[in-house]
């Protein structure tokens, strides 16, 4: 399989940013065993129970912010209540409401929902602190689709996973909102508080306060990137890592366009359920207070004001609001601005193939009967949408369309089989414009800041994929390869690898975070299969694949691969 991709402002599919962890969420499961031996912490909150988990000991659901409803809507997260009986939960806290249209939202969603879990190795520690934020476009994800992450803790880290609002309760701006002069971005707000969590209590766990490396994929990582970029995340962490999340670092919103954006959503919302004949509402169009958005009723948020943010901000990402943000993530780090510290940055060989097997499943699925059978291209994008789909993912950048699609992205490059080529071909494109060419630059970035940075690509093309199988049999017309999230089966107990050289990857990748974790590069610690060497440029990449694609091993050729000179230099700039 031919592997690239793309990325760029504004218009690339709204589904680029979704981190698919949302659909391995079947995977969280409640862990109860009344056999288990239970250990107590005493936080500043109250006490906490664990469950033992064969080599790690869990407290799920730990309430880290007071519940943001009610009056606490599109607020600033305040402190938790304290309880005086201990905790004891088997299981991760609800997700936070998905106000998304997007496939992946996770069930049981709840507005109460700030809470995390810690999951700690069996011994005396102090152990290093990894604190995940979890992916989802920022619109859907939770905490319970990393609720195993016994590969990393078994080598000697505390992980914690930390739940934030998404969507319209966690980034709506609207201007009567503002507080301090500021609105928005109340779910980066609930990151802070929780790593300020971490820093109050993660010692009671044998954490290490200041060893806390904060990492993420897709919006996670994303997430990672603005926490670099907000003055108010100074000092909460040591070290970073970046999984798949370059994809937005020139669509922020001033706080005039998405407090803009945010009044048009809400009277959109508001006009709709009003038509749709809901009582409550509280407020008229152009009249809106922020007691009335904090008295909408539950209907309203989940179908009317979540089907108005979806269709104006297909994607969700942190906007400049002056007050998490004081200016973009890429003006911050132009600026020199950033927080500087050891990173760890990387991409996915194939990112885009994820959204193209998105497509072509929900294709297959709207067929009548369904087809589910992968012989069948029919399906597939066909070569006369090839030209439209790039057009569309690349508009707004200055790309010339024609050049694309005939030179630097010829289909007869992608294959023999011509039903199959525009699939390939868009998603190498995409997967270059989006994800890898952003990666790089940033990468550069960070290193001629004089930080040390060491950058990976994912390239295993027999990962598991999540997308396009039904009954244990693979249906979709072409491979998806090292898809986006496909990494993170690699990092967490998501089911069974299948054999012995995943496996193997398995052991190399989370000694890799794990020693990052632990004392800043990922070479320093438990033994790794290659030197993982510092980033310097484009030919110091380490690329991580199973032995029969190539092992682990350094690449030389990333720019090239991803064409991010040749076609994409005067587009993808950081």
């Amino acid at each position: 399989m031919n592997k690239k991709a793309s990325k760029h402002p504004r218009q690339l599919n709204a589904v680029l940013a979704s981190g698919v962890a949302a659909v391995l969420a079947a995977c969280g499961g409640d862990y109860s065993d009344p056999s288990s031996a239970m250990d107590v912490v005493r936080t500043a909150g109250g006490e906490v129970r664990a469950i033992d988990r064969l080599g790690m000991r869990s407290y799920f659901a730990i309430p880290f912010a007071a519940p943001p409803v009610g009056a606490r809507r599109w607020t600033a997260p305040a402190a938790p209540q304290a309880w005086t009986t201990a905790l004891a939960n088997t299981k991760s806290a609800a997700p936070c409401l998905q106000t998304s249209a997007s496939p992946f939202r996770l069930p049981g969603d709840s507005e109460d929902c700030l809470y995390l879990d810690v999951h700690v190795p069996t011994g005396l520690g102090p152990f290093p602190v990894m604190v995940n934020l979890h992916g989802g476009a920022f619109n859907t994800g939770g905490t319970s689709v990393y609720a195993d992450p016994s590969p990393l803790v078994n080598k000697g880290v505390i992980v914690v996973n930390v739940a934030y609002r998404l969507g319209a309760m966690g980034f709506l701006a609207h201007p009567a909102l503002a507080l301090d002069g500021a609105a928005g971005n109340y779910g980066i707000m609930d990151q802070q508080a929780a790593l300020k969590w971490v820093q109050d209590n993660i010692v009671q766990f044998a954490g290490e306060k200041n060893n806390v490396t904060l990492f993420g994929e897709s919006a996670g990582g994303f997430s990672v990137m603005t926490h670099l970029a907000s003055p108010g995340s100074k000092g909460l962490f040591n070290k970073a890592m970046i999984q798949s999340g370059n994809y937005g670092n020139d669509r922020q919103l001033s706080a005039a366009q998405m407090g803009a954006a945010s009044s048009a959503i809400v009277d959109t919302a508001i006009n709709a359920a009003t038509a749709a004949g809901v009582a409550g509402i509280g407020c008229a169009p152009g009249a809106v207070t922020a007691a009335c958005l904090r008295s909408l009723p539950d209907s309203v948020i989940r179908t009317h004001l979540a089907t108005a943010i979806n269709t104006a901000l297909p994607i969700m990402v942190p906007s400049v609001d002056g007050k998490v943000l004081t200016k973009s993530v890429k003006a911050t780090f132009a600026a020199g601005e950033n927080i500087k510290v050891p990173t760890v940055n990387g991409t996915n060989e194939n990112e885009y193939t994820l959204y193209v097997a998105i497509n072509e499943a929900a294709r297959r699925a709207a067929a009548s009967p369904p087809n589910f059978d992968p012989a069948n291209t029919s399906f597939a994008l066909p070569p006369a949408g090839y030209a439209p789909t790039v057009a569309g993912l690349t508009a707004g950048s200055g790309a010339n369309v024609a050049d694309i699609v005939t030179r630097l992205y010829p289909l007869a490059a992608y294959g023999s089989n011509p039903a199959l080529q525009p699939s390939l071909a868009v998603s190498a494109m995409a997967t270059d414009l989006g994800f890898a060419c952003p990666a790089l630059r940033t990468s550069q970035r960070i290193a001629a800041q004089g930080s040390p940075v060491w950058m990976y690509e994912f390239r295993d093309q027999t990962a598991l994929p999540t997308v396009g199988v039904a009954n244990g049999s693979y249906y979709l017309s072409f491979p998806q390869g090292a898809a986006h999230s496909y990494d993170l089966q690699y990092l967490y107990n998501l089911g069974d690898l299948g054999n012995a050289e995943r496996r193997e990857l398995q052991m190399a990748m989370t000694r890799y975070w794990s020693n990052f974790a632990k004392t800043g590069n990922p070479n320093g610690g438990d033994a790794v299969p290659a030197n993982w060497p510092a980033f310097t440029g484009p030919s110091t990449v380490l690329g991580l694949d199973v032995a029969s694609g190539g092992g682990v091993a350094p690449l030389t050729s990333f720019d090239a691969d991803h064409k991010c000179t040749s076609a994409w230099n005067n587009i993808v700039t950081f």
